[in-house]
This record gives C-alpha cells, structure tokens and sequence, in this order.
C-alpha cells in the first residue's frame, strides 16, 4: 500500500475517500486524523467544530498549506455543491425536472396529507409562538408572530419610516413654474413651493369667479 511519511507519521491513502490519513492518531482522537487537516492545525491550530478543510485546488494530493483553506461547514458543502451542479448540469436539470413534475402529485396524495398533518403537529407551536421585537421607527418593543417582516409595531410607523426615508418619492414638474422637484407618490401636491402653490391657489379661486 502506497504511504507518505509527515513528520514521522505514515499516512496512506483511503481508497473510498480519496483522502491520505493516519491512523496512528486513532489511540488520541478516536479516528484516523486526515492529512489536509493535521496539516493545517500544524500551521494554524485546532480546527473549530463546525468547520472543514477545503482543498483549493480540488486535488487531495496536494496537501500544501497554500492549498488549504479553512470553512464552515455549511459553507464548504455548498460549495461542493454548486461544483457537482456544474460538472453534472445535464443530470441536475433532468433531477430537478422529475422532482417539479412529481412533487405535486405526491403532496396531493394521502401519504402527502399524512406528512404534512404530521408536519403541522410538529412544528405548530413553534410557528405561531410569539417573539419580542424592537420598532424600527419609534423605538418601541412589541411581541407579535415571527414572519420574518417584524420591523414595525404598527402600518402608521412602517408608513412613517418610508415617508421619512423617502421610499416612495417621485419626480414631478412644477405646474406653475415648470421646475422639477420631488414628492412622496401618494401627496397631491402640483407645485414646487409655497410661492408657486400660492399662484396655484389665485389661479384656481379665479377660474372658479369666471366659471
């Protein structure tokens, strides 16, 4: 069996994995430490739980420490993820095809109801418990249902914060004077200023005489 010998210990190559690991490490840790990883704990300290070693290049006999980068977990198995979808597009997108062709059959059927009654008792109370949350507007700290949109106590401070902020500004053009000047979408308001709302207001109570 082909073997490496690092710093004293021999590693050989798992032929499922693919990874080189040693043995030797079983009596301390309880499992076979893997090269890529003893090396990077050599340079940088022990590797936090949650956390993986990634190969940058994608080869497992590289074990060089420039080739080594250190990720969550979630994050290194997303990446081999989006990795596998690029390599395996064709099977992917027949996968992802047959899984959009079936799944409303199956959540139409009876095991379907049966899973998603089951479902519902399981994560009821989790779902409709209530959660503190503090109002981005006023400042005030209210308890409602977690919808992932709890930013605001009420629609007065939601509407408030956006008038505030300017989210629903537009562009208008002055009737009176033909300037450009900006307002919230939902005021009625023609003119740019209080001058030129002034002569608006004149104009009207005299088409109104001669009407």
């Amino acid at each position: 069996m082909k073997s490496i010998i690092v710093d004293g210990y021999r590693f050989v190559k798992d032929k499922q994995s693919g990874y080189w690991q040693c043995n030797q490490f079983i009596a301390k840790e309880g499992k076979p430490k893997r090269l890529h990883r003893y090396i990077w704990e050599k340079y940088h300290g022990t590797i936090k739980p949650g956390y993986d070693v990634h190969h940058i290049d994608k080869n497992k006999d590289n074990n060089d420490i420039s080739n080594l980068v250190c990720l969550s977990s979630h994050d290194h198995q997303r990446l081999h993820g989006v990795e596998n979808v690029k390599n395996n597009h064709e099977w992917f997108a027949k996968f992802h095809q047959h899984g959009i062709e079936s799944a409303p059959k199956w959540h139409a059927s009876a095991e379907g109801h049966e899973w998603h009654m089951k479902h519902y008792e399981m994560t009821k109370d989790e779902l409709y418990a209530k959660k503190e949350f503090v109002c981005e507007q006023c400042g005030k700290t209210f308890s409602t249902q977690d919808n992932g949109r709890n930013r605001f106590c009420s629609n007065a401070c939601k509407s408030k914060w956006r008038r505030n902020n300017h989210i629903d500004d537009v562009e208008r053009t002055c009737v009176i004077c033909g300037n450009k000047f900006s307002k919230n979408k939902y005021s009625k308001k023609e003119t740019c200023s209080r001058s030129c709302a002034s002569k608006l207001s004149f104009a009207k109570r005299r088409e109104n005489k001669v009407n």
